[in-house]
């Protein structure tokens, strides 16, 4: 059996709250892409996950790995065994979510490889439990997304657009973002009144949104690393309408009316030694 599990991008990221469980109230809008990861589960005496990247560990340290013992768990079947073999083509480390996402595919996966019958509702709360973005991914299109990630509220997304993904060759830690933060909680915006508002509509129009895209982690992240505004300077030179940052880092990324200004910010972008790529929204039917 062989499963895409696709990456996700932020647009927009506001923390509105600190948690007793030691997370943060978040609101953003998280949109599924066309950069995938390939997954395959076959047939095993044991549980057992493996990656093609070094950067992403084996075995009960892999997301994976830990979802679809929860899965197990849950049911109380410990004796079910596959083995899932990851192919890694979303950046570790990224923001983009790779590996909620192959956590929630290969419980997703597993449901038919097993021949479980189990509804979605019931798979992201035991998702929960390993990542708070599993849920997403269990749905996948865009969202309106709260709490510590796990409240998810599917929408319509109108609008043609074309992303360019950045790797600004670093890497940013999620907890050293969180420790940097200036802790003057967002509790009222215009990208808040907009998500409650797609939430009241059960849609968006994305060029609406792009207008009022805020993500509190980036200023924090330009002030470490300086080569972040530079990019985001030629992603809206080239046409973008937005140039923002997914989650907390690292990627950049920019949304475009027009492929061809897409592709020659690709261009452009390589040209300066950056490793950008072109991909495309997922679109789901809400339920």
């Amino acid at each position: 059996m062989k499963i895409d599990s696709y990456a996700k991008l932020n647009l927009g990221l506001v923390v509105v709250g600190r948690r007793e469980d030691g997370y943060h109230d978040i609101q953003s809008v998280f949109q599924e892409v066309d950069l995938a990861d390939r997954i395959t589960i076959s047939n095993s005496e044991s549980l057992s996950v493996t990656s093609d990247d070094p950067s992403v560990p084996d075995g009960e340290e892999n997301l994976a790995y830990r979802a679809a013992a929860a899965l197990r768990d849950a049911l109380r079947r410990p004796e079910l065994s596959a083995n899932i073999k990851i192919e890694k083509h979303i950046p570790a480390g990224g923001g983009l979510g790779g590996g909620s996402s192959n956590a929630a595919s290969s419980m997703l996966g597993l449901t038919s490889f097993w021949d479980l019958d189990l509804q979605r509702a019931r798979m992201a709360k035991i998702g929960e439990t390993v990542g708070a973005d599993v849920p997403f991914f269990m749905t996948g299109g865009t969202a309106c997304v709260s709490g510590k990630g796990d409240i998810v509220q599917p929408i319509d997304c109108e609008g043609d657009v074309w992303f360019v993904l950045v790797d600004p060759g670093y890497r940013v830690a999620t907890p050293w973002a969180f420790g940097k933060l200036n802790m003057k909680l967002t509790i009222d915006s215009p990208y808040i009144r907009f998500l409650n508002s797609a939430r009241g509509s059960g849609k968006v129009d994305i060029y609406e949104l792009f207008g009022l895209i805020k993500n509190d982690f980036l200023p924090v992240v330009e002030a470490r690393y300086p080569s972040t505004e530079r990019i985001l300077s030629v992603l809206r030179g080239g046409g973008a309408k937005v140039a923002s940052m997914s989650g907390t880092g690292s990627t950049l990324y920019g949304g475009f009316a027009l492929e061809s200004d897409a592709l020659s910010t690709i261009e452009h972008l390589r040209s300066l030694g950056y490793s950008a790529r072109f991909c495309r929204p997922v679109r789901r039917q809400v339920q």
